[in-house]
């Protein structure tokens, strides 16, 4: 046997052992792309499942005797106590008593579902769904107040996830 033949035989098995290679090589392509695609879709049945367990818990804070006190001081009793200039002056304290300012308890409830719907760490079209004309009923009375705070407190940011649930509803409404 000559050494061409040599050569041309092991360049046939070199070109053999490329063309395995190649081909065992797509194949772990495929598996790990299939396996890329059922992790994906596992993850995303973990954050719907998490979101599912934390849009409950927000369910079940709006039905607590706690808020739906705060949410009845506000619908009935708010704007006609706001024209009393102490209890006013004491609505634009940093810490009134909330016993007496039960809109406080409602406005930091808002502020804390508008912060974790804006982070994406709550489904904002299931809870608008839900309580959407309770968050925009709220905001249309709570708004001066909110706003009074901002300009008092010299912090354009305050209440702004409260705010951003607002108009987060009237998006929402809008495209039904």
């Amino acid at each position: 046997m000559s050494w061409e033949a040599v050569s041309a035989i092991s360049t046939a098995f070199t070109g053999i052992v490329i063309l395995l290679t190649v081909i065992y090589a797509a194949k772990q392509v495929s598996v790990l792309s299939e396996q890329s695609k059922a992790l994906a879709a596992q993850l995303e049945h973990l954050r719907r499942a998490t979101q599912l367990d934390g849009t409950l818990a927000v369910f079940e804070e709006i039905f607590s005797d706690d808020y739906m006190n705060g949410y009845r001081f506000v619908m009935t009793e708010f704007e006609e106590r706001m024209k009393d200039p102490t209890f006013h002056a004491e609505a634009l304290e940093n810490t009134p008593d909330v016993e007496k300012h039960k809109e406080r308890q409602v406005m930091r409830h808002m502020e804390r579902i508008g912060t974790l719907v804006k982070n994406d760490l709550l489904d904002g079209n299931v809870l608008v769904d839900f309580a959407g004309d309770v968050i925009e009923q709220t905001w249309v009375r709570l708004k001066p107040l909110a706003l009074e705070h901002r300009r008092e407190m010299g912090n354009e940011r305050m209440w702004e996830n409260f705010e951003f649930m607002a108009l987060y509803v009237e998006r929402w409404a809008a495209t039904r």
